[in-house]
Formats: structure tokens, sequence, C-alpha cells
């Protein structure tokens, strides 16, 4: 069920006391996801339990075609966030979905990300991301790695911040 600007604002803001500011790194692994889950709308969520040497991953498939992925990825001795990702498959070739699918909720995601955590950064990063050339940014509290990769039928760009 879909949730009301309004109601998703209350939730904001009642989520945001404990949370404070971005600028001061990530929180928890649970305050993450369920933020991206809230904020995102994600209609297919998944977190996978850690294993051997990786923590638990929390992944956000959306898009009609779902090829936007949002990953949270735990360090494995804490519940405590080792990076936060945005995947796009970008369809250059129509595969049932159209030619650049899901290209509106990549923009929005990226910009959710953006506007969470390195807001210094939006020109700088929302370039890139529509760009063909790899990428790194910092900020006081921030690495951002910005990849892209030129496939056959799709190109894969990805967003991965990492605290410092």
């Amino acid at each position: 069920m879909r949730l009301s600007i309004f109601c998703r604002l209350c939730l904001l803001v009642s989520l945001t006391t404990p949370i404070l500011s971005y600028a001061q790194g990530f929180q928890s692994f649970s305050q993450e996801t369920s933020f991206a889950t809230l904020m995102l709308e994600c209609p297919n969520e998944n977190i996978s339990p850690p294993r051997k040497s990786f923590g638990s991953l929390y992944s956000c498939a959306f898009g009609d075609a779902q090829t936007v992925k949002w990953f949270v990825s735990e360090e494995p001795t804490a519940e405590k966030v080792m990076n936060i990702g945005l995947l796009w498959y970008d369809w250059h070739t129509n595969a049932g979905y159209g030619i650049h699918a899901d290209s509106n909720e990549a923009e929005k995601a990226m910009s959710f990300l953006i506007d969470m955590y390195v807001p210094t950064k939006k020109n700088e990063i929302e370039k890139a991301f529509r760009g063909s050339k790899n990428e790194v940014f910092n900020t006081s509290e921030f690495i951002i790695y910005y990849t892209y990769t030129k496939g056959h039928q799709k190109d894969e760009r990805l967003i991965v911040i990492e605290e410092k």
C-alpha cells in the first residue's frame, strides 16, 4: 500500500529524531534499511542473512523492468553499514520494456541517494551518472565511487558510497 506524502513526511520526521544528520556518517544497518524501504517505497525488498565473512545484505529492486537496485551492505562483525549502492541496468536495446527502462526510477533513487548522503556533490554525481566515465568523489565523511560498464545490450551504472 502506498503511503500518502503526508504520512511519509510524518514517518520521516519520526525517523529523523534518532538519525539527526547523515553528514556524520551512516546510521545502523536496521535504521538505514528501514529508511530506504520507507522513502523508496520498495516493492521487492530482501535481506540476505550474514555469511562467513559477509554481513547481511539488504536489496531492493524497483521499476517496471526491475532494473534499478538499491543495496545496503552490513559489516560482518557489527550492525554497521559498510556501504550503500545504487545500480541501474540501463538498457540501450529494447528487451521488452523499452530503451532506458526505469530511467525515471533510477533518477529518483539517484536524487534520494545524493540528497541524503552527499548533497554537496549533487551536480557532479548527477553528471557522472548520466555519463560514461568512472569517477571518484570525496567529502569529509564519504567516498563516492561511480562506475560505468558498457554492455552489449545494457550499460551498468553503479554508485557506491562508503564512510571514510
